[in-house]
């Protein structure tokens, strides 16, 4: 999601660098609604990754609650731009790539949570990036899937690694 999805609202300015990650996990295309960051449970301790992080606000928003996060997006202008709003934070990284090879240069077994909120999972070939992330998981693990069914309804499905 970026300021394409959820342009700011009239009245209102971002700066253009060093965010204060959001107080809210958005699952769909209307803020505020859906569920929230208790869907994935407890992520103390946890490495998250986003395939797909576009300017990166869901993922800064995970970076207060989990241990490491990684957005990974094949866009280099949303890398520099998730870069510039929330660079500055400690435990957040982002990546320019392909999802699934930058998710093979990972530890097998080595992510807890993979997410993909109309991320690269709406965009990608799903058999090779659904078999690097299956690869990624620790036994356990899982990936939330957000896509869109149609204009007004939103898919959010998550899977549990075996």
């Amino acid at each position: 999601m970026d300021d394409r999805d959820h342009p700011p609202r009239a009245g209102r300015r971002r700066t253009a660098e060093g965010l204060t990650p959001p107080g809210r996990l958005e699952l769909t295309r209307r803020p505020g609604t859906g569920p929230d960051i208790s869907l994935l449970g407890n992520l103390t301790g946890a490495l998250v990754v986003e395939l797909g992080c576009g300017s990166g606000h869901n993922l800064a928003h995970l970076s207060t609650h989990a241990t490491r996060c990684i957005g990974i997006d094949h866009d280099p202008s949303k890398v520099d731009r998730a870069r510039a709003l929330y660079g500055h934070l400690p435990r957040l990284r982002f990546l320019h790539g392909d999802a699934a090879e930058r998710l093979r240069n990972l530890a097998a077994g080595s992510v807890d949570v993979c997410l993909s909120i109309f991320g690269a999972l709406s965009f990608a070939a799903p058999r090779p990036l659904l078999a690097a992330t299956a690869d990624a998981l620790r036994p356990g693990g899982q990936l939330l899937v957000v896509l869109r069914a149609d204009d007004h309804h939103d898919y959010i499905t998550v899977l549990a690694r075996r």
